[in-house]
């Protein structure tokens, strides 16, 4: 049993396998149990991982706890930080008193709220940037939303229903970021990196039609993708990110492409991430002009 549940198991699972208060406490001494949490043991060894971590702190508070938060951001992948403490949404006073577990006192998430993730109930993308909304700043909560559009897992729907049911602190925040992607109507691009899901909702404020992302083109036989593509005006834009265009390599392949684009006619602009933050602007405006001309 605890093997399913990445190293844990609750005091609760124990007893009803055959096990007696006195039996588990012989354990704890003889170190074959750890407590973890209140009420939930690792089993032969305290070495459970984050996720170990995350199940106990579930287990723990009872039926109906929901992991949420920055600890669901986590689990759900839209994020590398490892908080501290585990965040929590549960029913009544569970968790509150709980060393090592943050209680929210937030409206319960409704069956179409949650998901399961690696075996944890925790909340689902759209409940999670709704309750992280009121306590993020608009930069930090514009990098969640394009980190789960890159992963394919920004529904803006959802999200839109969550708030018309209750009053919600950052609402209007997070209803603002989203107009672009509400433009979409359902229909979001396939991007691959947080710099095109920064680029392409700002295109789509400009009123632009909305490009083909990451369309794949063939000329003189050869096959590749590129981020940005209007066919009628024959305007590419790929956006250079460090972390897939720093290299030697990267650059030389760059360059070919952009040859056999030009020799097809196409046009090609290139916006790097620093260009996107200190000029956005004047960077839509360039793309704006080129698709004019």
């Amino acid at each position: 049993m605890a093997a399913r549940q990445h190293g844990v198991i609750s005091r609760e699972q124990v007893l009803a396998v055959g096990l007696s208060d006195d039996q588990i406490e012989k354990a704890l001494a003889a170190s074959n149990l750890h407590r973890v949490f209140r009420g939930v043991y690792a089993v032969g060894h305290p070495g459970i991982g984050r996720r170990g971590r995350m199940h106990a702190a579930w287990l723990s508070c009872g039926p109906g706890a929901t992991i949420s938060h920055g600890s669901a951001l986590e689990l759900l992948g839209l994020t590398d930080r490892q908080l501290a403490l585990i965040h929590l949404i549960g029913p009544g006073e569970h968790g509150r008193r709980i060393d090592g577990i943050r209680w929210h006192r937030v409206p319960l998430p409704g069956p179409t709220e949650v998901a399961i993730r690696h075996g944890i109930r925790c909340t689902t993308v759209a409940r999670t940037l709704v309750d992280l909304a009121g306590s993020l700043g608009r930069s930090s909560l514009r990098g969640l939303i394009e980190e789960a559009a890159v992963r394919r897992s920004l529904d803006v729907e959802a999200i839109d229903s969550i708030l018309a049911r209750r009053r919600r602190r950052g609402a209007p925040a997070l209803r603002a970021l989203l107009t672009p992607w509400r433009a979409a109507a359902g229909d979001l691009p396939a991007l691959r990196s947080r710099l095109e899901a920064r680029l392409w909702p700002r295109l789509v404020e400009r009123g632009l039609a909305f490009p083909d992302a990451n369309a794949r083109i063939d000329l003189d036989g050869v096959r590749f993708e590129v981020d940005f593509v209007w066919h009628e005006r024959m305007l590419v834009v790929e956006t250079d990110g460090e972390e897939a265009h720093a290299t030697r390599s990267a650059f030389q392949r760059d360059r070919w492409r952009d040859q056999l684009l030009q020799a097809a006619g196409y046009r090609v602009m290139r916006v790097t991430w620093r260009q996107l933050e200190r000029e956005p602007e004047q960077v839509v405006s360039r793309i704006c002009s080129a698709l004019e001309s």
